[in-house]
């Protein structure tokens, strides 16, 4: 996958998250195979296969709603992929992320750092996430 084709992945998990009318289900039938495994690291979270994933996205927009901003590091090399980038969210109710308590209305950012192994379709079939909290990744 190239950084470009990474960065329309990026811009269309975006959009659903947005509620533009996408949906979760069209980014995952675009991008990953099947029977992806999605890894959300800090609580070990692991979403075997399109359903799972999608209920997962579902339910972090339930609760927040999620921003990959541009990332800050991409590699990307046969069937292996990384990428670094913050991540802004606005909770949607009061709400414990990663360890941290968030009131219902205010933001915060994450440093999130994906490792992604690739299908030779160049579609994900496993991808780990891991999100960073730390009071200097904050906005100003």
């Amino acid at each position: 996958m190239t950084e470009a084709e990474y960065a329309e992945y990026i811009a269309m998990f975006n959009a659903a998250c947005a509620g533009d009318g996408t949906g979760f289900a069209a980014v995952f039938d675009r991008y990953y195979e099947p029977g992806a495994v999605f890894e959300y690291v800090p609580n070990a979270t692991k979403n075997s296969g399109r359903d799972f994933t999608i209920r997962f996205w579902q339910g972090v927009h339930e609760i927040m709603h999620e921003t990959i901003l541009p990332h800050v590091s991409f590699l990307s090399v046969g069937t292996k992929m990384a990428s670094e980038a913050p991540i802004d969210f606005i909770c949607k109710r009061d709400v414990e992320w990663v360890g941290v308590p968030h009131k219902k209305g205010t933001s915060f950012r994450l440093m999130m750092a994906a490792f992604y192994d690739l299908s030779p379709a160049n579609k994900i079939r496993y991808a780990r996430v891991y999100s960073i909290y730390n009071r200097a990744y904050q906005p100003d």
